[in-house]
């Protein structure tokens, strides 16, 4: 059930701009997370592969993990 539906149901009323507030900081919140993966992404290709190695990575992981789209996990 979706908070929408929740709002609707939960005997306080429908709040149109409450549910677009709470919309707006989950769309917030996962451009923050996306931005934040493909940051970390592009760091792992600053490495040198002792590096990598000792976060356990290979070079070809660090390149898959680079070129992987952002909203990918």
């Amino acid at each position: 059930m979706s908070q929408t539906t929740i709002a609707r149901h939960s005997g306080h009323g429908y709040h149109p701009i409450q549910a677009a507030l709470a919309a707006l900081a989950q769309l917030r919140q996962r451009v923050s997370a996306w931005s934040a993966r493909r940051q970390a992404n592009a760091q792992l290709l600053t490495l040198d592969d002792h590096e990598l190695k000792d976060i356990g990575l290979s070079r070809g992981q660090a390149l898959f993990e680079h070129d992987k789209p952002f909203w990918r996990v």
